[in-house]
């Protein structure tokens, strides 16, 4: 898939998700200190991504992430 797509799929439903304007998402934004994500959050949006992209992502791995971009590079490498 599409580099540029599934960043502007992934920085929607985090903006979805926090109830911001997309504009306000970029690649380097901090999900914890830029985007106030809290951890019912990111298992939120870890849910919506595995049903938007088909894929699994392990609670493990939703924890290692940091900004955006680490994000869109993890969905980028696994989704179909």
């Amino acid at each position: 898939m599409d580099y540029s797509v599934v960043e502007a799929q992934v920085k929607k439903i985090i903006a979805e998700k926090l109830n911001i304007d997309t504009s306000r998402v970029s690649l380097e934004s901090r999900l914890v200190d830029d985007l106030a994500m809290d951890s019912f959050g990111s298992i939120e949006m870890a849910f919506e991504l595995e049903e938007k992209f088909n894929i699994k992502i392990p609670d493990a791995d939703i924890a290692q992430v940091k900004i955006v971009k680490d994000i869109v590079d993890y969905v980028a490498l696994r989704a179909a």
